[in-house]
């Protein structure tokens, strides 16, 4: 199970902690071919359906999703084939909401409790660049998965009151938020990094991101045209480095791009400043939790740190205006005492209230009281990845 993806590091996270509490948790995804493996202690099953992989990938470029593989949740073997691994299980969870079709199916024929983690509510109305169609089904089979769960849950109370203005009962909503390893992402040492990039003797500044995802992608643009040259008028040496999958056609002067890293956090360390100017997306960035945990000062959009339970000034800087956001990181890069006391501010944040033990103890109460209502006694829990996107942040 790559970690390459918010989506996929929530899954991950959760299964874990899950698991480390005495619950058997598989997690299943559609893949080229049939095939299980342990990570971590949880077990992670590919799933082939009957559908050719060119007739996948036309239907790929038509809907406009990132893998083709995620079709296979309307495919009929793949359904005959997720029937037989999930028929002993308490609880399905669904990783977002693609599945909805599925979702009617496992709760109308095979009787069985479901949850939807939803991350990124109505994400396809948000997103400005979404297609039509691609906005028609999603929304549609969002709703449906909605409908048939007997509960829901989001990464925030913001996100939780958008459900419930679309009339989803608030007594289905359970708000279990994103989180980070707080020993994970923590002090490291920075020297090779700095090393390879040339970052010694100048003012770093990272971004975090899955490239293929719009907004993150959109943040580079403006990173590069806006950003970058703001701030090299008052510090001519300063760096942007920044981290994630990178479309191949994607290609912007004056940017040091990684692509994706083994260690995001090796990274982190070897920067002074974060930033995440994003304008547009739902959910919660789990990049700004990673910045947080490596004490690093953060700059962010409104949107950037929506959903999260920071304070302007106190943990964070937010600010939305292009040239206040450059003047912000030119700030922090030239006030190491306040840098330093903005990072350490961040980091008890999250170690308050953000780190995934916690978070996953929370949830294991949750679905303790969720199986109790329905007089359930034993606990296995596979997860379903359901949505494979065009989107979707690595933190």
């Amino acid at each position: 199970m790559e970690k390459d993806s918010g989506a996929s590091v929530r899954i991950y996270n959760l299964a874990r902690g899950l698991s480390s509490q005495g619950n058997c948790v598989s997690v299943i995804m559609p893949g080229k071919e049939n095939m299980c493996r342990n990570v971590d202690g949880v077990e992670v099953c590919f799933i082939r359906g009957f559908l050719p992989s060119r007739v996948l990938e036309t239907l790929r470029k038509l809907i406009g999703v990132a893998r083709p593989t995620a079709l296979y949740f309307y495919d009929f073997l793949f359904i005959l084939r997720l029937r037989r691994l999930i028929k002993e299980a308490d609880i399905v969870q669904f990783e977002g909401t693609a599945g909805g079709l599925l979702v009617f199916l496992i709760k109308r024929f095979i009787k069985k409790t479901v949850v939807i983690d939803c991350h990124d509510v109505f994400q396809a109305l948000r997103l400005k660049h979404t297609g039509f169609l691609r906005r028609m089904l999603e929304t549609s089979l969002e709703k449906l998965s909605y409908e048939y769960a007997d509960s829901i849950l989001t990464v925030s109370k913001a996100e939780k009151d958008c459900l419930v203005s679309f009339k989803i009962k608030e007594n289905k909503i359970e708000v279990v938020p994103n989180g980070v390893d707080t020993t994970q992402f923590a002090c490291y040492d920075s020297s090779k990094i700095r090393e390879k990039y040339a970052l010694r003797t100048h003012g770093t500044v990272i971004f975090v991101g899955n490239m293929e995802y719009w907004p993150n992608r959109e943040a580079v643009h403006v990173i590069a045209s806006e950003i970058a040259p703001r701030v090299r008028k008052e510090i001519d040496d300063a760096k942007f480095l920044i981290v994630g999958r990178i479309p191949k056609e994607m290609s912007l002067h004056g940017l040091i791009f990684t692509g994706v890293v083994d260690s995001v956090a090796e990274f982190l360390a070897a920067s002074d400043v974060a930033i995440a100017p994003l304008f547009q997306g739902s959910g919660t960035r789990l990049k700004i939790l990673e910045y947080f945990s490596c004490c690093l000062p953060v700059v962010s959009t409104s949107v950037g740190a929506e959903g999260l339970d920071v304070a302007d000034g106190m943990n964070i800087m937010i600010e939305d205006n292009i040239d206040e956001f450059s003047a912000k990181i030119v700030e922090l890069l030239n006030d190491h005492e306040s840098s330093l006391k903005l990072g350490k501010r961040a980091r008890e944040l999250v170690v308050e209230k953000y780190d995934w033990r916690r978070i996953s103890s929370r949830l294991n109460e949750a679905y303790c009281n969720l199986l109790s209502r329905k007089n359930v006694r034993a606990r296995c829990l596979p997860f379903l990845q359901t949505r494979s996107r065009e989107h979707g942040d690595i933190s």
